[in-house]
């Protein structure tokens, strides 16, 4: 059941008399209106539309990669403004940046913000943040959703950040997913004002060998459905260089960019909110690393495809293990077949496998 209700006005209850009237739901333009449309000005805050109002932007990494620092450059850029840059993009225009947040705790803005204005950035009047909201983020509440809409329209934030996904969504599912999303285009103002939403989102669980995706190909790396990253229009994934502890290099790519150009990974150093290009990054090295074909299954790979649905058809589970291993699906099939060592974890009934717990 969608936790968003459309508003319909029913006119026939504020004047009886007055047969209603039904609303207006869509309209018809011939192509001169769209090729004759004006884009409103600081419509585009970053890039070739990697960062535009009314839009949804996806932040993906795995954990502790620095997708929150992020938006906390972010926001450093927004004040800024035009001329500045964030992660190599051009800024347009300056803009505030609010972030509704539910993981870190005061002690962890205090050292990061602390760091922050040592070096200089004031970001009073420009950044907005809230500590671990206590109801959560209930975009299911709709006194949740109209006090986020009445702050929104009356701080005119430029950009609208949620961090992290997985505390808005009560599941992995599709319509779990839309539900929330019809929730935080609902509670965006008309007309220009509107600010660009950026949900901060983690990756999918990996199994030992898999090999690394690159570009477009990180986008089926979002964890949950489909709905996340099909729903925006610009999705970005934040990758440590090596999974050493002390290694603070991380590269960005653009994996998805509906109205302009992706452009090219780039390699950067993680500071405390702020991050330096990192220059002499081998990229060579980076693209052959991790490249080996994989040469098992593993029970891993069974429960990462199995989160969020409880049962799947055989079809649809080899199709899966065939878009998260590589193995083709006559091999799948085989792997999968009664006795198998990998089969004895699952249970069949009705023709629908679920994954022993």
């Amino acid at each position: 059941m969608n936790l968003i209700t459309p508003f319909v006005p029913d006119q026939a209850l504020s004047n009886p008399a007055t047969p209603p009237v039904p609303p207006e739901f869509f309209t018809f333009q011939p192509p001169s209106y769209f090729a004759s449309y004006c884009l409103p000005p600081d419509a585009i805050l970053v890039g070739d539309c990697h960062l535009t109002r009314g839009d949804l932007t996806v932040i993906g990494g795995v954990a502790g990669c620095g997708k929150s620092r992020l938006l906390m450059s972010l926001a450093i850029a927004g004040k800024q403004g035009h001329g500045a840059e964030w992660m190599g993009l051009p800024v347009h225009a300056p803009f505030k940046t609010a972030i509704l947040q539910a993981e870190n705790g005061e002690v962890r803005l205090q050292r990061e913000l602390q760091d922050i204005t040592q070096q200089g950035h004031d970001l009073d009047g420009w950044l907005f943040l809230t500590p671990p909201p206590r109801y959560g983020l209930a975009f299911n509440s709709p006194d949740f959703r109209a006090q986020l809409r009445d702050w929104v329209a009356e701080t005119a934030p430029g950009v609208l950040a949620i961090d992290p996904w997985n505390r808005c969504a009560m599941d992995d599912k599709a319509k779990d997913y839309r539900a929330v999303l019809d929730a935080l285009f609902e509670i965006l103002p008309e007309g220009p004002d509107k600010p660009a939403i950026v949900v901060v989102h983690h990756l999918r669980k990996q199994g030992g060998g898999e090999s690394r995706k690159r570009g477009r190909d990180l986008l089926s790396e979002l964890s949950g459905s489909y709905m996340i990253g099909s729903s925006s229009r610009v999705a970005f994934i934040l990758e440590p260089a090596t999974p050493a502890g002390d290694d603070d290099r991380v590269i960005f790519t653009c994996a998805k960019n509906n109205n302009g150009d992706m452009g090219a990974p780039t390699a950067w150093h993680r500071r405390n909110g702020l991050f330096d290009p990192c220059r002499d990054f081998d990229w060579g090295d980076w693209e052959s690393e991790g490249v080996a074909k994989r040469r098992t299954i593993e029970l891993e790979d069974l429960r990462a495809v199995f989160e969020g649905d409880a049962r799947m058809i055989k079809k649809d589970l080899v199709k899966a293990l065939e878009q998260r291993t590589g193995f083709s699906s006559s091999a799948l099939y085989k792997v999968l077949q009664t006795g198998s060592p990998l089969a004895a974890h699952l249970t069949e009934s009705g023709g629908y496998f679920t994954l022993n717990r």
